[in-house]
């Protein structure tokens, strides 16, 4: 993400854009032209995932039809913002847009078909886009790279009809080591998942079974082998963990119960060598206690 022109880990959302001939350049060198009259003001702002969910002002091409030829000012006095859609490839069609709106930097990839397949911001304003946002297979992820190192290091995993988090996953050097779940879809996590001892497999589950925000049981598999070996529990809900209990008959249940939860594509499964047929859509916190 610290590339001017992309962050490489995320791939799409959808929305449309009109097809524009004779439209080239890039983004580090766009050029200025005099304010648009009236009747051909730029495209307003828009959230191409939702209300609420986009990181920043994203400008989208409104009118399918017409659209604007080269990078248009949006109007005096604005610190120089602009809309500028881009013909890369020389086929006649938008192949990405560059906009800067209240200081905000967004690029907008878009495919053959005229789909949004990636939108890239600088929402710090330091030259690098360190936040990136599109459509997985099971809803949208918004990536961000914390750090500016060109990594992602923060991933949150929005459902596409409301834009709330349904997970956020914590990576380090590439992989996930700690995913906060909202398996009730209230709007708070109720499943803490961690990998404790970096091999690539969550060990550890925080359950939050009544909702109100304070773990109730711990699991934790101390030996590796997939199952739960201790379970520790706040039973007077005073967020204090009093009693503990251990199993090596596997009463305690497994990791596997948690890791149905995560889509079967997702990254996790290939750096935990952990491929589910699908993914459970009823189960709840309390339905893993």
């Amino acid at each position: 993400m610290s590339n001017p022109r992309g962050a490489q880990d995320n791939q799409t959302t959808t929305g449309t854009t009109s097809p524009s001939p004779n439209l080239t350049g890039d983004p580090q060198d766009a050029t200025y032209t005099t304010s648009p009259a009236a009747s051909e003001q730029p495209p307003v702002t828009a959230d191409p995932v939702g209300a609420g969910t986009a990181p920043g002002p994203i400008a989208t091409d409104t009118d399918p039809g017409t659209g604007t030829a080269g990078e248009t000012d949006l109007g005096a006095g604005t610190g120089g913002e602009y809309y500028s859609p881009r013909d890369v490839d020389g086929d006649g069609n938008v192949d990405l847009i560059h906009t800067r709106i209240e200081g905000v930097e967004t690029i907008t990839h878009i495919d053959e078909d005229g789909s949004i397949t990636l939108v890239e911001q600088d929402t710090d304003g330091n030259g690098t886009y360190e936040t990136g946002i599109a459509p997985t297979a099971t809803g949208i992820r918004l990536a961000e790279d914390l750090d500016d190192d060109g990594t992602v290091d923060l991933a949150t995993h929005l459902d596409p009809a409301t834009g709330a988090p349904v997970r956020q996953d914590v990576i380090e050097d590439g992989r996930i080591t700690d995913t906060r779940l909202d398996t009730t879809a209230d709007g708070n996590p109720d499943v803490h998942l961690i990998d404790s001892n970096g091999d690539g497999r969550f060990d550890t589950a925080l359950l939050d079974t009544d909702l109100d925000g304070i773990t109730n049981d711990t699991l934790v598999d101390t030996n590796g082998d997939g199952t739960f070996d201790l379970r520790t529990a706040d039973t007077d809900n005073d967020g204090t963990q009093e009693s503990f209990d251990t199993a090596t008959d596997g009463h305690l249940g497994s990791i596997e119960q948690f890791e149905a939860l995560i889509p079967a594509e997702d990254h996790y499964h290939e750096q935990a060598d952990t491929y589910p047929t699908e993914t459970p859509a009823d189960q709840t916190a309390t339905d893993l206690a």
